[in-house]
């Protein structure tokens, strides 16, 4: 009688473990992977520490990639279990400002600067005409 019991438990116990691998890839299909990269105000080691630590434990969030130089955080998200809406609030929560979304492919600041630059130096050079 006893071992029986113990079949049956060892059954239930498996169940759980086989359907929720069973779910798993077919959410992952059905949740697409999406990418985002926010300009975000912070300026030290530590801020990218911390919005590193913070940020990764977000539900949803697969990749995370905080670069300081550029003042950006880059994610990868389950767009089935969060939405760039959810994380840029879990970077603002954590006291930093989010200046902005960078659109894919486009880098951070250098891009900015250029054009600031290029765009006031131009307009100053037209002036002394």
């Amino acid at each position: 009688m006893k071992r029986a019991i113990i079949i049956i438990i060892a059954a239930l116990m498996a169940l759980p473990t086989i359907s929720m691998a069973d779910n798993k890839p077919a959410k992952k299909s059905k949740g697409e992977i999406k990418e985002v990269t926010f300009v975000v105000d912070f300026d030290c080691e530590n801020c990218a520490k911390k919005i590193r630590e913070n940020v990764s434990f977000e539900k949803g969030v697969k990749d995370l990639k905080v670069t300081l130089e550029d003042k950006t955080v880059a994610l990868k998200y389950d767009a089935a279990k969060t939405t760039e809406a959810a994380l840029k609030t879990s970077i603002e929560k954590l006291g930093y400002a989010v200046n902005g979304v960078l659109a894919p492919g486009q880098k951070a600041e250098h891009n900015h600067e250029h054009h600031d630059h290029d765009g006031h130096d131009h307009g100053h050079h037209h002036h002394h005409n």
